[in-house]
Protein backbone atom coordinates (compact mmCIF):
# COMPACT_ATOMS: atom_id res chain seq x y z
CA UNK A 1 0.00 0.00 0.00
CA UNK A 2 1.57 3.42 -0.21
CA UNK A 3 2.22 5.71 2.00
CA UNK A 4 -0.07 8.31 0.40
CA UNK A 5 -2.80 5.91 0.77
CA UNK A 6 -1.92 5.21 4.23
CA UNK A 7 -1.51 8.81 5.36
CA UNK A 8 -4.65 9.73 3.66
CA UNK A 9 -6.12 6.65 5.57
CA UNK A 10 -4.81 7.59 9.14
CA UNK A 11 -5.77 11.07 9.45
CA UNK A 12 -9.44 10.36 7.68
CA UNK A 13 -9.69 7.96 10.63
CA UNK A 14 -8.78 10.50 13.06
CA UNK A 15 -11.11 13.31 11.59
CA UNK A 16 -13.68 10.60 12.12
CA UNK A 17 -13.64 9.74 15.18
CA UNK A 18 -12.63 13.47 16.30
CA UNK A 19 -16.00 14.35 14.34
CA UNK A 20 -17.92 11.35 16.38
CA UNK A 21 -16.71 12.56 19.79
CA UNK A 22 -17.77 16.40 18.82
CA UNK A 23 -21.10 14.70 17.38
CA UNK A 24 -21.78 12.88 21.02
CA UNK A 25 -20.92 16.05 22.94
CA UNK A 26 -23.13 18.12 20.79
CA UNK A 27 -25.96 15.87 21.26
CA UNK A 28 -25.53 15.06 24.36
CA UNK A 29 -25.35 18.69 25.66
CA UNK A 30 -28.58 19.71 23.27
CA UNK A 31 -30.38 16.54 25.07
CA UNK A 32 -29.48 17.43 28.67
CA UNK A 33 -30.31 21.18 28.51
CA UNK A 34 -33.23 20.84 26.50
CA UNK A 35 -34.40 18.05 29.12
CA UNK A 36 -33.26 20.61 32.00
CA UNK A 37 -35.39 23.50 30.51
CA UNK A 38 -38.45 21.61 30.42
CA UNK A 39 -38.04 20.32 34.34
CA UNK A 40 -37.53 24.41 34.72
CA UNK A 41 -40.82 24.79 32.93
CA UNK A 42 -42.34 21.83 35.09
CA UNK A 43 -41.00 23.17 38.48
CA UNK A 44 -42.31 26.23 37.31
CA UNK A 45 -45.75 25.40 36.54
CA UNK A 46 -45.97 23.09 39.41
CA UNK A 47 -45.33 25.71 41.99
CA UNK A 48 -47.56 28.12 40.18
CA UNK A 49 -50.36 25.43 40.51
CA UNK A 50 -50.25 24.16 44.37
CA UNK A 51 -50.76 27.66 45.91
CA UNK A 52 -53.83 28.36 44.28
CA UNK A 53 -55.34 25.13 45.46
CA UNK A 54 -53.81 25.72 48.98
CA UNK A 55 -55.77 28.83 49.24
CA UNK A 56 -59.16 27.60 48.71
CA UNK A 57 -58.71 25.29 51.35
CA UNK A 58 -61.28 22.66 49.50
CA UNK A 59 -61.17 18.84 50.36
CA UNK A 60 -62.06 17.55 47.37
CA UNK A 61 -64.99 14.64 48.06
CA UNK A 62 -66.78 13.10 44.63
CA UNK A 63 -68.30 9.73 43.80
CA UNK A 64 -66.20 7.48 41.81
CA UNK A 65 -68.07 8.25 38.69
CA UNK A 66 -67.98 11.73 39.00
CA UNK A 67 -66.20 13.79 36.59
CA UNK A 68 -62.75 15.71 37.65
CA UNK A 69 -62.86 19.17 38.35
CA UNK A 70 -61.49 21.38 34.86
CA UNK A 71 -58.69 23.30 36.44
CA UNK A 72 -57.85 26.72 35.63
CA UNK A 73 -54.35 27.68 34.99
CA UNK A 74 -54.22 31.14 36.04
CA UNK A 75 -50.64 31.80 36.86
CA UNK A 76 -49.01 29.91 33.98
CA UNK A 77 -47.43 31.78 30.83
CA UNK A 78 -50.43 31.15 28.10
CA UNK A 79 -47.62 29.96 25.16
CA UNK A 80 -46.30 27.33 27.51
CA UNK A 81 -49.48 26.28 29.32
CA UNK A 82 -50.69 25.35 26.16
CA UNK A 83 -48.30 22.89 26.00
CA UNK A 84 -48.64 21.96 29.91
CA UNK A 85 -50.39 19.55 31.64
CA UNK A 86 -51.99 19.32 35.00
CA UNK A 87 -53.17 17.21 37.31
CA UNK A 88 -54.61 17.41 40.69
CA UNK A 89 -54.78 13.70 42.60
CA UNK A 90 -55.82 13.40 46.47
CA UNK A 91 -54.43 11.21 49.25
CA UNK A 92 -56.23 8.18 48.17
CA UNK A 93 -55.11 8.34 44.11
CA UNK A 94 -57.90 9.28 43.06
CA UNK A 95 -57.81 12.02 40.41
CA UNK A 96 -60.16 15.08 41.15
CA UNK A 97 -58.98 18.03 38.62
CA UNK A 98 -57.54 17.98 35.35
CA UNK A 99 -56.37 21.17 33.00
CA UNK A 100 -58.46 21.60 30.16
CA UNK A 101 -55.72 21.09 27.70
CA UNK A 102 -55.72 17.67 29.16
CA UNK A 103 -59.09 17.11 29.48
CA UNK A 104 -59.35 17.73 25.29
CA UNK A 105 -55.99 16.38 23.98
CA UNK A 106 -56.16 13.08 26.06
CA UNK A 107 -58.32 10.26 27.58
CA UNK A 108 -56.23 10.18 30.72
CA UNK A 109 -58.81 11.69 32.78
CA UNK A 110 -60.01 9.59 36.12
CA UNK A 111 -56.19 7.79 35.95
CA UNK A 112 -52.78 9.78 37.19
CA UNK A 113 -50.63 10.37 34.79
CA UNK A 114 -47.73 8.31 35.87
CA UNK A 115 -49.15 6.11 38.83
CA UNK A 116 -45.73 4.67 39.85
CA UNK A 117 -44.41 7.89 40.28
CA UNK A 118 -47.52 8.99 42.37
CA UNK A 119 -47.02 5.24 44.44
CA UNK A 120 -43.28 6.26 45.11
CA UNK A 121 -44.31 10.00 46.12
CA UNK A 122 -47.55 8.32 48.43
CA UNK A 123 -44.27 6.38 50.06
CA UNK A 124 -42.81 8.76 51.36
CA UNK A 125 -43.43 9.94 54.78
CA UNK A 126 -45.62 12.47 55.59
CA UNK A 127 -42.65 15.15 56.50
CA UNK A 128 -41.03 14.99 53.68
CA UNK A 129 -41.38 17.31 50.33
CA UNK A 130 -41.02 14.57 47.67
CA UNK A 131 -40.48 15.64 43.77
CA UNK A 132 -40.35 13.16 41.06
CA UNK A 133 -39.03 13.28 37.48
CA UNK A 134 -40.54 10.46 35.11
CA UNK A 135 -41.49 9.64 31.63
CA UNK A 136 -44.39 8.06 29.85
CA UNK A 137 -46.28 7.29 27.09
CA UNK A 138 -49.69 7.48 27.02
CA UNK A 139 -52.14 6.40 23.98
CA UNK A 140 -53.51 9.56 21.80
CA UNK A 141 -51.23 11.75 23.61
CA UNK A 142 -47.02 12.37 22.96
CA UNK A 143 -44.73 11.38 25.55
CA UNK A 144 -44.55 13.49 28.54
CA UNK A 145 -42.62 14.10 30.89
CA UNK A 146 -43.66 14.20 34.29
CA UNK A 147 -43.10 16.26 37.59
CA UNK A 148 -44.93 14.31 40.39
CA UNK A 149 -44.87 16.45 43.68
CA UNK A 150 -47.08 16.68 46.73
CA UNK A 151 -48.88 19.84 48.28
CA UNK A 152 -49.20 20.87 51.49
CA UNK A 153 -51.32 23.58 53.34
CA UNK A 154 -50.02 26.11 55.36
CA UNK A 155 -50.13 23.95 58.32
CA UNK A 156 -47.71 21.61 56.39
CA UNK A 157 -50.28 18.76 56.15
CA UNK A 158 -50.77 16.93 52.96
CA UNK A 159 -53.44 18.51 50.71
CA UNK A 160 -52.93 16.70 47.75
CA UNK A 161 -50.35 15.37 45.07
CA UNK A 162 -49.89 17.46 41.85
CA UNK A 163 -48.42 16.15 38.11
CA UNK A 164 -47.52 18.32 36.29
CA UNK A 165 -46.29 17.42 32.53
CA UNK A 166 -44.89 18.66 29.73
CA UNK A 167 -44.43 17.10 26.04
CA UNK A 168 -41.09 15.74 25.03
CA UNK A 169 -42.07 15.67 21.28
CA UNK A 170 -39.69 19.12 20.78
CA UNK A 171 -36.90 17.41 22.45
CA UNK A 172 -37.24 14.14 19.80
CA UNK A 173 -37.68 16.28 16.96
CA UNK A 174 -34.58 18.16 17.86
CA UNK A 175 -32.42 15.28 19.05
CA UNK A 176 -33.51 13.72 14.77
CA UNK A 177 -33.34 16.88 13.32
CA UNK A 178 -29.52 17.07 14.92
CA UNK A 179 -28.10 13.31 14.23
CA UNK A 180 -29.39 13.54 10.99
CA UNK A 181 -27.89 16.76 10.28
CA UNK A 182 -24.38 15.42 12.30
CA UNK A 183 -24.63 12.22 9.93
CA UNK A 184 -24.90 14.01 6.72
CA UNK A 185 -22.63 16.98 7.59
CA UNK A 186 -19.75 14.80 9.04
CA UNK A 187 -20.31 11.71 5.95
CA UNK A 188 -19.66 14.50 3.75
CA UNK A 189 -16.78 16.09 5.68
CA UNK A 190 -15.13 12.95 5.83
CA UNK A 191 -15.68 12.45 1.99
CA UNK A 192 -14.07 16.17 0.96
CA UNK A 193 -11.04 15.40 4.04
CA UNK A 194 -10.66 12.22 2.15
CA UNK A 195 -10.23 13.45 -1.40
CA UNK A 196 -8.28 16.79 -0.36
CA UNK A 197 -5.95 14.69 1.99
CA UNK A 198 -5.59 12.43 -0.71
CA UNK A 199 -4.72 15.21 -2.85
CA UNK A 200 -2.23 17.08 -0.28
CA UNK A 201 -0.65 14.08 0.22
CA UNK A 202 -0.05 13.38 -3.11
CA UNK A 203 1.67 16.79 -3.52
CA UNK A 204 3.37 16.39 -0.65
CA UNK A 205 5.28 13.53 -1.70
CA UNK A 206 5.76 14.14 -5.30
CA UNK A 207 9.61 15.04 -4.30
CA UNK A 208 9.87 10.94 -3.07
CA UNK A 209 8.14 9.72 -5.64
CA UNK A 210 10.63 11.58 -8.30
CA UNK A 211 13.76 10.26 -6.20
CA UNK A 212 12.14 6.65 -6.64
CA UNK A 213 12.04 6.97 -10.36
CA UNK A 214 15.63 8.86 -10.55
CA UNK A 215 16.82 6.19 -8.31
CA UNK A 216 15.02 3.17 -10.63
CA UNK A 217 16.68 5.04 -13.79
CA UNK A 218 19.94 4.73 -12.22
CA UNK A 219 19.61 1.53 -11.60
CA UNK A 220 18.33 0.19 -15.01
CA UNK A 221 20.28 2.37 -16.95
CA UNK A 222 23.57 1.80 -14.83
CA UNK A 223 23.74 5.76 -15.04
CA UNK A 224 25.37 7.20 -11.81
CA UNK A 225 25.35 10.86 -14.08
CA UNK A 226 21.83 11.78 -13.14
CA UNK A 227 20.83 13.39 -10.22
CA UNK A 228 17.83 14.19 -8.08
CA UNK A 229 16.19 17.41 -8.76
CA UNK A 230 16.45 18.68 -5.43
CA UNK A 231 13.47 21.31 -3.97
CA UNK A 232 13.92 24.67 -2.95
CA UNK A 233 12.78 23.91 0.71
CA UNK A 234 14.52 23.39 3.49
CA UNK A 235 12.29 20.93 4.40
CA UNK A 236 12.71 16.93 4.93
CA UNK A 237 12.30 15.94 1.37
CA UNK A 238 15.05 18.80 0.42
CA UNK A 239 17.49 17.20 2.84
CA UNK A 240 16.80 13.51 1.66
CA UNK A 241 17.06 14.93 -2.06
CA UNK A 242 20.66 16.65 -1.03
CA UNK A 243 21.90 13.56 0.64
CA UNK A 244 20.72 11.05 -2.06
CA UNK A 245 22.73 13.84 -4.99
CA UNK A 246 26.02 13.48 -2.36
CA UNK A 247 25.70 9.80 -1.79
CA UNK A 248 25.24 9.54 -5.84
CA UNK A 249 28.34 11.38 -6.15
CA UNK A 250 30.12 9.48 -4.45
CA UNK A 251 29.49 6.42 -5.84
CA UNK A 252 29.99 8.16 -9.36
CA UNK A 253 33.51 8.56 -8.52
CA UNK A 254 34.60 5.89 -6.54
CA UNK A 255 33.13 3.77 -9.67
CA UNK A 256 34.86 5.89 -12.60
CA UNK A 257 37.94 5.13 -10.87
CA UNK A 258 37.46 1.82 -10.06
CA UNK A 259 36.74 1.34 -14.44
CA UNK A 260 39.85 3.66 -15.06
CA UNK A 261 41.99 1.35 -12.50
CA UNK A 262 40.24 -2.01 -14.76
CA UNK A 263 40.75 -0.18 -18.13
CA UNK A 264 44.44 1.17 -17.09
CA UNK A 265 45.68 -2.28 -15.87
CA UNK A 266 44.59 -4.22 -18.55
CA UNK A 267 45.61 -2.03 -21.02
CA UNK A 268 49.20 -1.54 -19.70
CA UNK A 269 49.55 -5.43 -19.09
CA UNK A 270 48.96 -6.10 -22.95
CA UNK A 271 51.97 -4.50 -24.11
CA UNK A 272 54.21 -6.81 -21.32
CA UNK A 273 52.38 -10.11 -21.97
CA UNK A 274 53.00 -9.56 -25.80
CA UNK A 275 56.53 -9.15 -25.69
CA UNK A 276 56.52 -11.90 -22.91
CA UNK A 277 54.84 -13.53 -25.62
CA UNK A 278 57.33 -13.03 -28.93
CA UNK A 279 60.29 -13.15 -26.80
CA UNK A 280 58.78 -16.68 -25.83
CA UNK A 281 58.44 -17.25 -29.48
CA UNK A 282 61.68 -16.17 -30.51
CA UNK A 283 64.06 -18.37 -27.41
CA UNK A 284 61.54 -21.26 -29.21
CA UNK A 285 63.08 -20.79 -32.48
CA UNK A 286 66.68 -20.35 -31.79
CA UNK A 287 66.67 -23.67 -29.56
CA UNK A 288 68.27 -21.95 -26.31
CA UNK A 289 65.48 -22.78 -24.01
CA UNK A 290 63.77 -26.18 -22.56
CA UNK A 291 61.12 -26.55 -24.53
CA UNK A 292 58.38 -27.54 -22.08
CA UNK A 293 59.40 -24.55 -20.25
CA UNK A 294 58.37 -22.65 -23.05
CA UNK A 295 55.58 -23.92 -23.50
CA UNK A 296 54.12 -23.35 -20.17
CA UNK A 297 55.04 -20.08 -20.13
CA UNK A 298 53.24 -19.92 -23.48
CA UNK A 299 50.28 -21.04 -21.80
CA UNK A 300 50.21 -18.69 -18.94
CA UNK A 301 50.86 -15.83 -21.34
CA UNK A 302 47.91 -16.68 -23.34
CA UNK A 303 45.31 -17.06 -20.32
CA UNK A 304 46.88 -13.84 -19.14
CA UNK A 305 46.47 -11.91 -22.14
CA UNK A 306 42.81 -13.45 -22.58
CA UNK A 307 42.04 -12.57 -19.17
CA UNK A 308 43.36 -8.93 -19.98
CA UNK A 309 41.02 -9.08 -22.82
CA UNK A 310 38.14 -10.03 -20.60
CA UNK A 311 38.70 -7.51 -17.96
CA UNK A 312 38.80 -5.02 -20.30
CA UNK A 313 35.47 -5.78 -22.47
CA UNK A 314 33.98 -6.19 -18.67
CA UNK A 315 35.02 -2.48 -18.11
CA UNK A 316 33.30 -1.49 -21.56
CA UNK A 317 30.46 -3.17 -20.62
CA UNK A 318 30.13 -1.85 -17.42
CA UNK A 319 30.95 1.40 -18.03
CA UNK A 320 28.05 1.11 -20.92
CA UNK A 321 31.19 1.37 -23.53
CA UNK A 322 30.69 -2.08 -25.10
CA UNK A 323 30.75 -1.39 -28.78
CA UNK A 324 27.51 -3.38 -30.58
CA UNK A 325 26.69 -3.49 -34.19
CA UNK A 326 23.02 -4.61 -34.57
CA UNK A 327 21.32 -6.23 -37.12
CA UNK A 328 18.96 -8.41 -38.55
CA UNK A 329 19.66 -12.00 -37.89
CA UNK A 330 18.11 -15.57 -38.47
CA UNK A 331 19.13 -17.64 -35.02
CA UNK A 332 19.09 -20.92 -36.93
CA UNK A 333 22.56 -20.45 -39.33
CA UNK A 334 23.58 -18.92 -36.00
CA UNK A 335 23.05 -22.06 -33.75
CA UNK A 336 24.22 -24.67 -36.95
CA UNK A 337 27.51 -23.07 -36.51
CA UNK A 338 27.91 -23.00 -33.32
CA UNK A 339 26.84 -26.77 -33.31
CA UNK A 340 29.99 -27.28 -36.08
CA UNK A 341 32.31 -25.60 -33.89
CA UNK A 342 31.14 -27.77 -31.23
CA UNK A 343 31.61 -30.73 -33.12
CA UNK A 344 35.29 -29.89 -33.78
CA UNK A 345 35.71 -29.16 -30.09
CA UNK A 346 34.40 -32.32 -29.04
CA UNK A 347 36.14 -34.01 -30.85
CA UNK A 348 35.24 -37.76 -30.82
CA UNK A 349 34.92 -37.45 -26.56
CA UNK A 350 31.57 -35.50 -26.54
CA UNK A 351 28.22 -35.79 -28.89
CA UNK A 352 27.44 -32.31 -29.93
CA UNK A 353 24.31 -31.98 -31.68
CA UNK A 354 21.64 -28.98 -32.34
CA UNK A 355 18.69 -27.86 -33.97
CA UNK A 356 16.59 -24.83 -34.13
CA UNK A 357 13.59 -23.54 -36.13
CA UNK A 358 14.16 -21.20 -39.09
CA UNK A 359 11.57 -18.76 -38.62
CA UNK A 360 13.41 -17.32 -35.46
CA UNK A 361 14.22 -13.48 -36.45
CA UNK A 362 15.77 -11.38 -34.00
CA UNK A 363 17.96 -7.78 -34.07
CA UNK A 364 21.30 -8.77 -32.52
CA UNK A 365 24.82 -8.19 -33.28
CA UNK A 366 25.71 -11.34 -34.57
CA UNK A 367 29.52 -12.17 -33.54
CA UNK A 368 29.05 -10.86 -29.87
CA UNK A 369 26.12 -13.41 -29.96
CA UNK A 370 27.94 -16.02 -31.63
CA UNK A 371 30.89 -15.51 -29.15
CA UNK A 372 28.26 -15.82 -25.78
CA UNK A 373 27.00 -19.48 -27.33
CA UNK A 374 30.40 -20.66 -27.89
CA UNK A 375 31.55 -19.67 -24.85
CA UNK A 376 28.41 -21.91 -22.87
CA UNK A 377 29.53 -24.55 -25.53
CA UNK A 378 33.15 -25.05 -24.74
CA UNK A 379 32.32 -25.03 -21.09
CA UNK A 380 29.98 -27.55 -21.57
CA UNK A 381 32.11 -29.89 -23.88
CA UNK A 382 34.97 -29.09 -20.99
CA UNK A 383 33.15 -30.30 -18.10
CA UNK A 384 30.61 -33.29 -20.17
CA UNK A 385 32.86 -37.11 -19.57
CA UNK A 386 33.46 -38.92 -22.49
CA UNK A 387 30.53 -40.36 -23.66
CA UNK A 388 28.70 -37.28 -23.25
CA UNK A 389 25.87 -35.14 -25.33
CA UNK A 390 26.02 -31.41 -25.37
CA UNK A 391 22.75 -29.96 -27.74
CA UNK A 392 22.43 -26.56 -28.48
CA UNK A 393 18.62 -25.48 -29.85
CA UNK A 394 16.83 -22.25 -30.49
CA UNK A 395 13.32 -22.11 -29.97
CA UNK A 396 9.89 -20.23 -29.64
CA UNK A 397 8.81 -19.33 -26.28
CA UNK A 398 6.12 -17.39 -24.53
CA UNK A 399 6.01 -12.95 -24.28
CA UNK A 400 7.49 -12.89 -27.57
CA UNK A 401 11.21 -14.42 -26.72
CA UNK A 402 13.56 -17.00 -28.64
CA UNK A 403 14.85 -19.40 -26.30
CA UNK A 404 18.64 -20.76 -27.13
CA UNK A 405 19.69 -23.51 -24.34
CA UNK A 406 23.25 -25.09 -24.36
CA UNK A 407 22.72 -28.39 -22.03
CA UNK A 408 25.21 -31.19 -21.14
CA UNK A 409 24.83 -34.21 -19.65
CA UNK A 410 27.82 -33.81 -17.42
CA UNK A 411 28.41 -33.34 -13.65
CA UNK A 412 26.79 -30.57 -13.16
CA UNK A 413 26.21 -27.66 -10.65
CA UNK A 414 25.86 -27.61 -7.17
CA UNK A 415 22.25 -26.04 -6.21
CA UNK A 416 24.18 -23.43 -3.62
CA UNK A 417 26.41 -22.27 -6.55
CA UNK A 418 23.90 -21.72 -9.40
CA UNK A 419 23.30 -18.51 -8.35
CA UNK A 420 26.49 -16.92 -8.55
CA UNK A 421 27.84 -18.79 -11.35
CA UNK A 422 27.37 -15.45 -12.78
CA UNK A 423 29.99 -13.62 -10.43
CA UNK A 424 33.12 -12.27 -11.74
CA UNK A 425 36.12 -15.34 -11.20
CA UNK A 426 33.38 -17.42 -9.34
CA UNK A 427 34.40 -20.85 -9.83
CA UNK A 428 32.59 -24.17 -8.85
CA UNK A 429 35.42 -26.50 -7.12
CA UNK A 430 34.95 -29.61 -8.42
CA UNK A 431 33.15 -28.99 -12.09
CA UNK A 432 34.54 -25.46 -13.00
CA UNK A 433 38.12 -25.78 -12.14
CA UNK A 434 41.38 -24.00 -12.77
CA UNK A 435 42.61 -26.97 -14.58
CA UNK A 436 40.69 -26.27 -17.65
CA UNK A 437 42.36 -22.76 -18.16
CA UNK A 438 39.37 -20.51 -18.34
CA UNK A 439 39.70 -17.28 -16.68
CA UNK A 440 36.21 -17.19 -14.27
CA UNK A 441 35.16 -14.38 -16.56
CA UNK A 442 33.23 -16.36 -19.43
CA UNK A 443 29.66 -15.93 -17.81
CA UNK A 444 29.99 -12.67 -16.56
CA UNK A 445 30.47 -11.52 -20.27
CA UNK A 446 28.26 -13.46 -21.58
CA UNK A 447 25.40 -11.87 -19.45
CA UNK A 448 26.69 -8.68 -19.90
CA UNK A 449 25.84 -9.24 -23.92
CA UNK A 450 22.77 -10.69 -23.31
CA UNK A 451 21.70 -8.00 -21.10
CA UNK A 452 22.61 -5.52 -24.13
CA UNK A 453 20.51 -7.42 -26.37
CA UNK A 454 17.60 -6.68 -23.99
CA UNK A 455 17.27 -9.99 -22.92
CA UNK A 456 18.25 -12.60 -19.99
CA UNK A 457 20.52 -15.82 -19.55
CA UNK A 458 19.36 -18.16 -16.98
CA UNK A 459 21.30 -21.45 -16.01
CA UNK A 460 19.85 -24.89 -14.49
CA UNK A 461 21.27 -28.08 -13.32
CA UNK A 462 20.98 -31.16 -11.25
CA UNK A 463 24.48 -32.90 -9.81
CA UNK A 464 25.42 -35.82 -11.88
CA UNK A 465 22.74 -35.03 -14.67
CA UNK A 466 23.42 -32.28 -16.07
CA UNK A 467 23.40 -28.35 -16.98
CA UNK A 468 21.31 -25.86 -19.06
CA UNK A 469 22.04 -22.47 -20.03
CA UNK A 470 19.16 -20.67 -21.18
CA UNK A 471 19.79 -17.50 -23.40
CA UNK A 472 16.16 -15.19 -23.99
CA UNK A 473 16.26 -12.81 -26.64
CA UNK A 474 13.41 -10.78 -28.06
CA UNK A 475 12.04 -12.06 -31.52
CA UNK A 476 11.22 -9.55 -34.29
CA UNK A 477 8.32 -9.62 -36.37
CA UNK A 478 8.86 -10.13 -40.18
CA UNK A 479 8.15 -6.86 -41.08
CA UNK A 480 10.42 -5.15 -38.56
CA UNK A 481 13.30 -7.55 -39.66
CA UNK A 482 12.80 -6.18 -43.29
CA UNK A 483 12.46 -2.34 -41.61
CA UNK A 484 15.59 -2.98 -39.77
CA UNK A 485 17.25 -5.00 -42.86
CA UNK A 486 16.93 -1.76 -44.76
CA UNK A 487 18.11 0.94 -41.85
CA UNK A 488 21.68 1.91 -41.38
CA UNK A 489 23.24 -0.22 -39.10
CA UNK A 490 24.48 1.79 -36.13
CA UNK A 491 26.42 1.52 -32.91
CA UNK A 492 23.33 0.75 -30.15
CA UNK A 493 20.92 -0.06 -32.59
CA UNK A 494 18.45 -2.25 -31.28
CA UNK A 495 14.61 -2.83 -30.37
CA UNK A 496 12.63 -1.21 -27.55
CA UNK A 497 13.26 -3.17 -24.68
CA UNK A 498 10.60 -5.54 -23.59
CA UNK A 499 11.01 -6.70 -20.26
CA UNK A 500 12.59 -10.47 -20.49
CA UNK A 501 10.74 -13.82 -18.91
CA UNK A 502 11.85 -13.97 -15.37
CA UNK A 503 11.17 -17.92 -15.21
CA UNK A 504 12.61 -20.13 -17.64
CA UNK A 505 10.23 -21.29 -20.61
CA UNK A 506 11.13 -24.86 -20.66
Amino acid sequence: MAIRTKLTIWYTSVLALVLVAFGVGVYTILTVSMVRQLETNLQQASNSVGPVFRATGVRVKREQNQAPLIVPLPNLDPFRASETYVQLVDTTGVVFGISSNLYQETQQRYKPLDAAALARIRALSETEQGQLFSTVRLTGAPSLYVLTSAVRDEKSELFAYTQVAGSVETIENAQRILLISLLALGSGGLIISAVLGAFLARRALRPVDSITRTALAIYRAENLDQRVPEPKTEDEVGRLSAAFNEMLDRLSSLFNVQQRLVADVSHEMRTPLTVIRGNIDLLGAMGCADQESLEALKRESDRMTRMVGDLLLLSQADSGQLSMQFQPTQLAPVVMEITRSGKVLGGDRVLVTGNADSSILVNADGDRLRQVLLNLTDNAIKHTPEGGRVHVEAVRVFNGYARISVSDTGVGIPEADLPHVFERFFRVDKSRSREKGGSGLGLSIAQKIIEAHKGRITASSKLGEGTTFDVYIPIVSPEAFEALAEAPRANGLSLPGRRPPTEPGR
